[in-house]
């Protein structure tokens, strides 16, 4: 497995083996998970608690890869991801309507709406990436290796650092600017006391990639 998970959604994948192949990849040791979605794929429902779960309670990073349409619950498992890329061409199809309130308000949250805003029926690639819905577009069919490589770049960051900051973002959500400022400072305090941080800064002076081993 390496430091990188990957989980293609192909056909009709059940909810409880999608949340079994990603508790894998923490017991695997793995340090950011990829998910891709093909056309065909059919997740059936994913329904809030588990769009909740994966932005709030699973510990790795997620990046979600998409090309073409993606719709129903394909879309609220992209919502729960951290990092959401797609292809020239891509749409994101969301039924507000339809969303439970969970998963609407984490629509509202990543596209800065409040809460008796519409959310927008269908996003294009472009206006997806101008909304801040997904991070990167790439050249049509190229959305699984723009995920990888995004990955690779947060797989390389120290694994303790990269979780704790999840961690901040999505505490931080809730809390006034100070308390989630000051938040992040314990974090960051903890992280002073890790052979990481040790590792970090003798790589620096010593002008060389890091070599991070998560304790």
């Amino acid at each position: 497995m390496g430091a990188i998970g990957t989980l293609t959604l192909s056909g009709s994948v059940s909810t409880d083996a999608v949340v079994e192949a990603l508790a894998g990849y923490v017991e695997g040791n793995a340090r950011v998970a990829v998910v891709e979605a093909e056309a065909d794929a059919d997740l059936g429902a994913w329904p809030g608690e588990r769009v909740r779960w994966l932005w709030r309670d699973y510990p790795l990073p997620v990046v979600f890869a998409f090309e073409g349409r993606l719709e129903g619950a394909a879309a609220a498992f992209a919502l729960g991801c951290d990092i959401r890329v797609c292809g020239e061409g891509a749409a994101l199809e969301l039924d507000g309507a339809t969303m439970d309130s969970l998963t609407a308000e984490r629509a509202r949250t990543l596209l800065g709406l409040a809460a008796e805003d519409a959310i927008p029926a269908r996003l294009s690639a472009g206006e997806a990436l101008e909304a801040g819905l997904v991070s990167r577009v790439g050249p049509a069919g190229s959305a699984g290796e723009v995920a990888r490589g995004a990955a690779e770049a947060v797989a390389a960051r120290g694994p303790i650092a990269t979780r704790l900051a999840k961690e901040a973002v999505w505490r931080g959500l809730d809390q006034p600017l100070e308390q989630a400022l000051r938040f992040e400072t314990d974090l960051t305090l903890l992280l002073q006391a890790t052979k990481d941080r040790a590792e970090g800064v003798r790589a620096f002076l010593e002008k060389r990639p890091p070599d991070f081993t998560g304790e």
